[in-house]
């Protein structure tokens, strides 16, 4: 058994460790970008190994293994970067239009309906 809490955490610890939300973890693994394993009915574990993993470079070259060959990030081209600016400028003529809409007034606050929901989310993957 020791050997076994060595290798695995639980959802809880593991979100400790990376100091994030355990609903965060739960959607990792909801995702698939997080393997887990069911140890009885109701407990799920995480491999320290695939934690692990989560954790990369943020910027330039990515190596997952060391016999693997490096991952190089290569630039934007020129159409990808048109696409982004066009993008950016249907974004502020959509919030031009919601600004008129409302007069200029702020929208409601959406905290405490994303809070709630996230809420009854956690609740629903607990009782799986």
């Amino acid at each position: 058994m020791v050997e076994i809490h060595r290798q695995y955490v639980t959802v809880a610890r593991a979100a400790g460790l990376l100091e994030v939300s355990k609903s965060t973890l739960w959607r990792w693994i909801r995702q698939g970008d997080l393997p887990a394993y069911r140890f009885g009915h109701r407990r799920v574990l995480i491999k320290q190994r695939d934690l692990d993993k989560l954790i990369t470079p943020a910027r330039g070259e990515v190596t997952t293994l060391k016999d693997t060959a490096p991952i190089t990030i290569k630039p934007l081209t020129d159409a990808e970067v048109q696409q982004g600016l066009q993008a950016m400028k249907q974004a502020d003529a959509l919030l031009d239009a919601i600004r008129s809409r409302t007069k200029g007034k702020p929208l409601a606050d959406s905290a405490p309906l994303i809070r709630k929901a996230r809420e009854e989310r956690a609740k629903q993957l607990l009782n799986l």
